[in-house]
């Protein structure tokens, strides 16, 4: 299965993701803001992230940024935010990015971290 980096500022958001992702098989590491999600992000070594746009310390854009940008690396990443409109711009750029507006359901969700891994050429683990 699946190693996810979801990262929140919403503790009731951080929990369903540890809760559904698991559930479903797959190893789960959260994150609160965008140091701690980047600090996750090179401990954890995730193959999918899910990040909220606005957090403190840099949010989900700045981590992706950081990610895709500086690191160059191509992980999948989606985008669950009250603030949609945000994260369009990435999703319209880049491969592997799905953005979707909160709330969400969490069918939604595993179908849609299936749905990228196999566009990524990615087997789950």
């Amino acid at each position: 299965m699946a190693r996810i980096l979801a990262a929140d500022d919403d503790e009731a958001m951080t929990a369903f993701y540890t809760a559904l992702f698991s559930e479903a098989g797959h190893q789960v590491a959260t994150a609160s803001d965008g140091g701690t999600a980047l600090d996750g992000y090179l401990e954890f070594q995730p193959d999918i992230l899910v990040l909220d746009v606005d957090m403190p310390y840099g949010g989900g854009d700045r981590v992706f940024t950081l990610i895709r940008r500086i690191l160059q690396l191509g992980k999948p990443v989606i985008f669950v935010t009250g603030f949609p409109e945000k994260a369009r711009g990435l999703a319209a750029t880049y491969r592997w990015v799905s953005v979707f507006q909160k709330p969400v359901g969490g069918d939604t969700l595993l179908a849609e971290v299936k749905r990228l891994l196999a566009a990524a050429g990615m087997v789950e683990k």
